[in-house]
């Protein structure tokens, strides 16, 4: 797990800092009756959502027409997806998802395959990242690298 201050500063040499509060994140727990990893709740403080390194991540915000809250429910009406599950981003023909309990905490997997992220007993190995910072990371070095061209 990459140390919120570097990610902060990595961060913030790219983009505005865009966070949100404390007792927003309290109301997405109870929103969607998950508890979010530490480093997710950390990340958000200067975070909130919007494309970074050619992902479009799923807004934080209940004010934004696409937002992850949203999402999440409709995934969970639509498939039964399991509730310590939540959707971060929606890629071409693939789903970007946080587990809010176990590690690896990301997976990236195709979008067919989401009705087994249970069981896990997937046909295409997902890309797995061990938690919402490292994910995070990736991201940040993903744009530095497009923003070099």
């Amino acid at each position: 797990m990459k140390a919120k201050k570097e990610l902060r500063n990595k961060y913030r040499a790219l983009y505005d800092i865009d966070g949100i509060s404390k007792g927003y994140l309290d109301k997405i727990e109870h929103e969607l009756q998950i508890k979010l990893p530490n480093d997710f709740r950390e990340i958000s403080g200067f975070y909130s959502g919007g494309i970074i390194g050619g992902i479009d991540i799923l807004s934080f915000l209940l004010s934004e027409p696409t937002n992850f809250i949203g999402e999440t429910l409709r995934i969970r009406d639509a498939i039964g997806l399991p509730t310590r599950f939540i959707v971060i981003a929606e890629e071409a023909e693939s789903i970007i998802v946080m587990d809010t309990e176990n590690k690896p905490s990301i997976m990236w997997l195709d979008s067919v395959e989401v009705t087994k992220l249970e069981k896990q007993d997937f046909m295409s190995k997902p890309d797995v990242w061990e938690d919402f910072s490292d994910f995070f990371n990736y991201l940040l070095d993903e744009e530095e690298e497009e923003r070099k061209y």
